[in-house]
């Protein structure tokens, strides 16, 4: 009679990892993806002190000095703040006049800064093997900053699961860092200096510079985990 093996979670460690790493891609997809809803940014204010590895890293760290001072101006977040934020975001991501910091990873492939390049298909293709699908398909190109966060976010919340259930997860890591290195880190430093550059509040040179970052060390955290 066979007997069915017992699964153990990962140890208190790797859950602890898992969960930072599921923090504060969360943070940056929410950061990356729209513009500053006042929920968002009463949320920041509370929370982003709590935004992992600071000690760890002068991006990280110097970024959120600037977003905390840019969030305590006053003691809450008025309309004409988010206005201020709204408007940055706009600006620099959105239009309507011609981008200089435009957040897809196409646009950093090319002089002529196209969208929907090959990039773009390469992304769909990583997206599609877990069957992680853009709202607007086929509207907004693949490659957006927001949606290539958020692909991390959702294989952490992935890994989180397996790890916790103890099943094997090392394939969906090896992904992550594929994706990782092949895509975001491949572009996301020059779209945060022309951030820096370009931006007129210090949340969002903040949030670049965090991002800058994190992304940074969280290669190390995978390499880590794959270890």
């Amino acid at each position: 009679m066979m007997t069915q093996e017992l699964r153990k979670p990962a140890g208190e460690n790797v859950l602890a990892l898992l969960k930072l790493r599921a923090y504060a891609y969360d943070v940056l997809r929410r950061t990356f993806s729209s513009e500053p809803s006042l929920e968002y940014l009463v949320l920041m204010k509370e929370s982003i002190h709590e935004f992992p590895f600071a000690d760890d890293n002068e991006d990280i760290h110097n970024g959120l000095e600037q977003v905390e001072e840019s969030l305590s101006e006053s003691a809450e977040i008025s309309k004409e703040q988010q206005e201020a934020l709204i408007w940055d975001y706009t600006r620099m991501f959105i239009g309507p006049y011609r981008l200089a910091t435009p957040p897809w990873e196409s646009a950093y492939a090319s002089d002529e800064r196209l969208l929907f390049q090959k990039e773009t298909l390469l992304v769909r293709k990583a997206y599609l093997k877990y069957s992680f699908l853009p709202t607007q398909f086929r509207q907004e190109a693949d490659d957006h900053l927001g949606l290539e966060l958020d692909f991390m976010y959702q294989l952490c919340l992935i890994l989180f699961v397996k790890a916790l259930a103890g099943e094997p997860y090392q394939e969906v890591l090896a992904d992550q860092k594929k994706f990782l290195e092949e895509h975001l880190l491949s572009w996301v430093d020059r779209f945060c200096h022309d951030v820096a550059a370009g931006a007129r509040t210090k949340f969002y040179r903040g949030m670049a510079q965090i991002l800058k970052g994190y992304l940074a060390l969280d290669r190390q955290a995978i390499e880590e985990l794959v270890s």
